[in-house]
């Protein structure tokens, strides 16, 4: 029979129940004199203050937790049947009951057993009691010095390479690991977070198991995986995710931190104008230092380009300073996440572009888009791309239009094909170079970074509109700016021989426009 660590125990659980009623009484004391409704009228020393005081009780609250859940675990032991703790109130896992006399998740559940089992006192098979597994740990999470997070970040880490290491290495790892924690180690005073343990302690599983790395990695390599719904969620959009190899999500990071950060070099300024150039720069740069232009109508603000400098560089009186208003810089108001959705959606278009890519029947891969000659007419209303069960909105069709070779295909109403037309509207690829040679490597957008390889084709006279598909007709945006060029937030028209991106007139009225 296993015994539990509170049998070895005197019986305390009198005084401890009614230690535990006080403090219950006294924090209800505490937070109403605390007032959580009208903590602005502390001052900042005095929020910070009470804030590391409260983080002080939940982490001795957490102790407690972690090592009460670790005792319902042991006797919650299957060995004991049906007299387990879980087993008597119908639970089939500890977890489970600690779920619903706690309130936590399942998650959390699980982390106080796994973080109590290695900080509590154990018992050996003949019934004498051990020291924890990691003492250190263990003294600092009792003495509220550390709390849940960082416990279970080291003890999982030193955990991994235990079977391995040597044992007096492995107290040397946790002793460092917990005293960066609390704030004892080499930056006397300053703890480190949880998340920065978690980064220390696996540096120190490397170090203490290095024959174990390959095999991890070899392991993760199997795991690699990308998958992506056949089905829209109900707001139109196509879920998908996954997880990649260390190297792979390093390119990754790399790639798009290039893509979107602030001080990337802006190409649209006239290198022969020293002045205009840092004129320009301090106007088109945002309070937080993102210089992209980019957004959608309700999420702009508008910052002038400043009065006497246009888009193109050249300069204006006062008397122009009404007309240079029409080419207003705009801030991005993106999310970061949104960013880097939008640089996902250009590696897409270069790839699919890629003269490597595989063809599929002969032709490059391909997207069906029907859509009836009515809702093209009315530029209203729905279509389907096949593969995908839900309509799709045509300011998304219009956008996949435009930059696409169109097969029309007559369909009458009974489904039969009544005619097939010839390929049409596509720019071609030489076409794209000299786009490219004529406006710079990136988007045709002003400050925008996205290369132009990934980059969409946007005839300035729409093609429905009798606009050809000439290399003077033509500009490459990103598929963010594409779009909203075709919902009309920007306009777009050639000057000089060149594409000029000014911001629609029925938006520059709007206050945030002034």
């Amino acid at each position: 029979m296993t015994l539990a660590v509170s049998d070895l125990l005197p019986a305390v659980g009198s005084e401890g129940e009614a230690a535990l009623t006080s403090l219950l009484q006294h924090l209800g004391d505490v937070l109403t004199v605390l007032d959580l409704d009208h903590l602005d009228r502390l001052s900042g020393d005095q929020l910070l203050t009470q804030m590391s005081q409260v983080a002080h009780v939940l982490r001795g609250s957490e102790a407690a937790l972690a090592a009460m859940s670790a005792e319902v675990a042991v006797r919650s032991d299957p060995v004991r049947g049906g007299e387990g703790l879980a087993a008597k109130h119908t639970y089939q896992r500890p977890s489970q009951l600690i779920e619903v006399i706690t309130g936590l998740s399942s998650a959390t559940a699980g982390r106080l057993i796994r973080v109590g089992q290695r900080t509590t006192q154990r018992v050996s098979d003949a019934g004498l009691p051990l020291p924890p597994l990691f003492p250190a740990v263990s003294k600092a999470l009792h003495e509220g010095l550390i709390g849940v997070d960082a416990a279970e970040n080291i003890t999982r880490e030193l955990s991994l390479a235990a079977p391995r290491a040597e044992v007096e290495h492995l107290a040397i790892a946790e002793t460092a690991l917990v005293e960066q924690a609390t704030g004892a180690g080499w930056r006397d005073g300053l703890p480190l977070s949880a998340d920065l343990i978690t980064i220390q302690a696996r540096q120190w599983r490397e170090r203490l198991d290095e024959d174990g790395i390959e095999p991890r990695t070899e392991k993760a390599f199997l795991k690699r995986d990308f998958w992506i719904a056949r089905t829209t969620t109900p707001d139109g959009l196509v879920k998908f995710g996954g997880q990649v190899t260390v190297d792979v999500g390093t390119k990754l990071h790399a790639l798009l931190d290039a893509i979107l950060s602030p001080r990337t070099d802006c190409r649209y300024l006239p290198p022969e104008d020293p002045t205009s150039i840092q004129d320009d720069e301090a106007s088109a740069t945002p309070q937080d230092g993102n210089a992209q232009v980019s957004g959608s109508a309700a999420l702009f603000d508008a910052e002038a380009a400043g009065p006497d400098t246009a888009h193109d560089g050249t300069k204006h009186s006062e008397a122009e300073h009404d007309e240079a208003e029409h080419d207003a810089r705009v801030k991005d108001r993106r999310t970061a996440g949104q960013k880097r959705a939008d640089v996902f959606a250009a590696m897409i278009d270069a790839l699919a572009r890629g003269t490597d890519v595989p063809t599929v029947s002969g032709a490059s891969p391909t997207v069906v888009v029907t859509v009836t000659a009515e809702v093209l007419e009315r530029e209203k209303g729905t279509g389907q791309i096949v593969g995908i069960n839900a309509p799709v909105a045509f300011s998304s069709i219009k956008q996949i239009l435009c930059d696409a070779s169109i097969v029309p295909v007559f369909i009458d109403p009974d489904g039969t094909i009544v005619a097939l037309g010839n390929d049409q509207r596509r720019f071609n690829r030489t076409q794209r170079m000299g786009m490219i040679a004529r406006d710079g490597p990136t988007c045709a957008m002003p400050d925008c970074q996205i290369p132009a390889t990934g980059c969409e084709a946007h005839h300035v006279t729409e093609h429905s509109q009798g606009g050809p598909t000439d290399i003077d007709n033509g500009a490459l945006f990103c598929w963010f700016h594409h779009r909203m060029i075709d919902t009309g937030v920007f306009t777009v028209e050639m000057v000089n021989g060149k594409p000029k991106v000014t911001i629609a007139e029925r938006l520059r009225r709007k206050p945030y426009f002034q």
